[in-house]
């Protein structure tokens, strides 16, 4: 469903007040310019943009910062589209990333996946748009009855028919339809399929505010257009590179965090860079919904539930009654008292919606799932490695602050990491109050 305004229970936060009073930091990133639309601006970041992505700065400093070479192998355990990745293949430094959502790890792999022809691919997508309008010319675009009952035959089952206007929705598949025809069995079939895929959200009436919800709708799209210059810009990115760049393994799984043991070798990575979900409140498969319903990797609510079981808990949607992460972390003080001002909130206010109900169990199985992925992570670092994460203090719930980095810090070291730094990365603008919110990067090391 789309997202609806709700203004904060709260006008005032005195912690922000506080931590405005007695932390005058300089931020790393001054200009709040430290979000996922700066991957724009880069070779391969922009192949796909995830708006809950983060920019690829954050990653740079900290290669930088930590004196990471190509000896070593750096991991993103909430990988993402690959933003940690393409940096370090960028730079030559072997990755792994893992990610609970099958079409990130999709979309992470074909970003990875530089071997490929340029000349090939300009020759391939000249007969894919040359295919695409000969099937296309059958149509008549000018006849609303014809269209409607074209795009009602097209359109998925779990595609709410605000979220792409029908002739699009015809050019998108009629696209899709080209690829398949014009490429048969070749082996490039998957690089134009991904990048058919990254342009659905500028197609769709889809817009985020970070948040899903329905924009303008646009009624007609020049689709092909829009594909030839995301090609066009992959390409160019292609021809970039050197092969050095071209053969630095880049590895990425599909795989839930809190788990990672499972598909890594202990004691073999050497940094861990990452964003982890916030306790915000943002459920990570609406985000790319559209793109899992057209590649058909989730075409019904079980295959959505599946996903969103394997991923940590941070949204009231992907609650489900077995949950028991919070028994990792039932015992923190910290957690204690935020969960408990969001209950005195809760009542305070009359609060009786199903998602109200389930802020606080959020709070608690997002920090118990945390403090499993810090089990994890643990295992898999080598000896003084380290693990750098940006997180974004919170005030999803009821105008509660909750310091994220500083609750992170704590079960970090209960886990058994130490040396924790918390630095100000950046002030993010919030569009719900006037406060601006705290991101900071927490930095803790595995013992030698």
């Amino acid at each position: 469903m789309p997202f609806s305004y709700n203004p904060p229970t709260r006008s005032t936060c005195s912690v922000c007040e506080q931590l405005e009073r007695i932390d005058n930091r300089e931020p790393v990133i001054k200009t709040i310019n430290g979000k996922a639309s700066d991957a724009n601006g880069y070779p391969f970041h922009g192949w796909y943009n995830f708006v809950l992505g983060f920019t690829p700065t954050f990653p740079e400093y900290i290669l930088k910062t930590m004196e990471i070479t190509a000896d070593d192998i750096v991991l993103d355990p909430f990988n993402g589209s690959g933003t940690t990745q393409l940096v370090c293949k960028l730079q030559g430094i072997q990755s792994i990333g893992v990610d609970a959502n099958d079409f990130m790890v999709y979309a992470a792999n074909e970003k990875l996946n530089w071997n490929h022809d340029a000349f090939l691919l300009e020759r391939a997508l000249n007969i894919i748009i040359e295919e695409y309008e000969r099937q296309a010319a059958r149509i008549n675009f000018n006849d609303t009855a014809i269209v409607k009952e074209i795009a009602m035959s097209l359109r998925p089952e779990m595609l709410d028919k605000r979220y792409m206007s029908d002739k699009p929705l015809i050019k998108i598949f009629t696209l899709k339809q080209a690829i398949e025809d014009a490429l048969e069995a070749d082996g490039v079939k998957s690089f134009f399929s991904f990048a058919l895929a990254s342009i659905l959200v500028s197609v769709s009436n889809i817009k985020y505010g970070p948040g899903f919800g329905i924009g303008k709708l646009k009624e007609d799209v020049d689709v092909p257009k829009l594909y030839r210059e995301k090609i066009d810009k992959m390409i160019s990115d292609l021809k970039s590179v050197t092969r050095q760049q071209v053969d630095t393994e880049s590895t990425t799984i599909m795989g839930d965090a809190r788990r990672l043991s499972e598909f890594i070798d202990e004691e073999t990575i050497s940094l861990i860079v990452t964003s982890p979900p916030y306790p915000g409140d943002h459920e990570y498969t609406k985000h790319s919904r559209i793109e899992l319903i057209f590649s058909g990797m989730a075409t019904d609510l079980v295959s959505f539930r599946k996903i969103k079981k394997r991923m940590l808990r941070a949204s009231t949607t992907n609650i489900y009654k077995d949950d028991n992460d919070c028994a990792a972390v039932i015992n923190l003080e910290s957690i204690i008292e935020v969960t408990k001002q969001i209950d005195e909130r809760l009542k305070n206010d009359g609060a009786t919606s199903g998602f109200e109900k389930l802020y606080t169990k959020l709070v608690w199985e997002y920090f118990g799932g945390m403090s499993k992925t810090f089990d994890e992570c643990l295992k898999i670092l080598r000896p003084g490695g380290k693990i750098a994460l940006l997180v974004s203090d919170s005030h999803a719930f009821k105008m509660v602050h909750i310091q994220t980095a500083q609750i992170l810090s704590q079960i970090g070291q209960m886990a058994g990491f130490v040396n924790p730094e918390i630095d100000l990365w950046q002030m993010k603008n919030s569009t719900s109050h006037k406060y601006r919110l705290r991101e900071n990067i927490l930095i803790m090391q595995k013992p030698f």
